[in-house]
This record gives structure tokens, sequence and C-alpha cells, in this order.
């Protein structure tokens, strides 16, 4: 038994490596999301400019960035929710109005088509879009808003959950 334990050690040294350099090829980069997320990949950067369809408007998009750079407010209020659910929050922006002056729409329109990257579409009266509790909101609690939401979101402080759209690709502004 002594003769083969000198045999023995280096092949079982060589299997010990053959296993080791076969497991460390090239891996592909893990996704930061699950497989039931994946749906959501891209979605964060494609919200980062918003379309405006208006034949009257000076700019067809808004870059998200130079809505942070516009008047900053904070509206104190409560998302309820369709399934009854209340959060209660400080969600900080700039207010709709200014953003869409800012982009060359001027009142005269019935409605805001707010539609959402999945395809989720809200519709915003005149009156409540140039309400002051009407923002573009891009924190939340002093927080940037979670990715999932998108890098802004519609808060409308006086109203339900459904106006409360996120991850917006696009404003169609409805005369």
């Amino acid at each position: 038994m002594r003769r083969y334990v000198p045999l023995v050690l280096p092949l079982l040294l060589a299997v010990c490596m053959l296993v080791a350099v076969c497991g460390c090829g090239e891996k592909e980069e893990a996704s930061p999301f699950l497989e039931s997320e994946k749906r959501l990949e891209g979605m964060y950067e494609e919200c980062m400019t918003i379309e405006i369809d208006d034949p009257l408007g000076e700019r067809p998009e808004i870059d998200v960035e130079d809505i942070k750079t516009m008047e900053k407010v904070d509206v104190e209020t409560v998302l309820v929710r369709s399934n009854g659910m209340e959060k209660p929050g400080v969600w900080t922006g700039t207010p709709l109005s200014g953003v869409l002056q800012s982009h060359g729409v001027e009142g005269g329109f019935t409605e805001i088509r707010m539609e959402a990257w999945d395809g989720y579409v809200a519709k915003i009266p005149y009156e409540m879009a140039m309400r002051p509790d009407t923002i573009m909101a891009w924190e939340e609690d002093g927080a940037p808003l979670p990715q999932e939401e998108g890098p802004v979101r519609l808060v409308v402080g006086s109203e339900d959950g459904f106006y409360w759209i996120h991850r917006i690709t696009r404003m169609e502004i409805v005369r």
C-alpha cells in the first residue's frame, strides 16, 4: 500500500486542479433582476426622457434631469392605493404646471394623457394638472424614488393613487 501513496497523491492533486480549472471559465454577468423582474431591464433608462405630444409645444421632450433643476416643492400627503392601502409621505418635485409651461405647453387643453412604460394611462384633467399639489416627484421622504418606480412620478396630493402614475414615458396634451 505504501508503494502506491507516491502515485495516488499526485493523481489526486491533478484531479483537484482539473476540477478547479473547469469551473473557472468566462461567466455571464449576472442580471440585477430576479427572473420575474427581467421585463424591467432598461425601463429606468427609457423613462429618463418624456415625450410631449402637443402640436403647439416648443419642445417635444422633457429630460428628467432638467425637471430636477426647476422650482422644488414638497407635498405632504397620503397615497391611497386601489387596494385601500395608505402610504403617508412627503414627496419632493416640481409642479407639473411649471414643467408644462417651461416646455411651451400653455393653457387651453382639456386633459393630459400620461402614459407609463408598461402602457398604463392616467387622464389628468386641466384643473387637476394646474393644482400646486400636482408635482413631478423625484424623491419620497428625502430619498430618491425606488428605481422600479422610475426617475420621476406624478404625485396628485389630493387624489387617489390611480392618478399617481410612475415610469412616465409620454404626455399627450388633449385640446
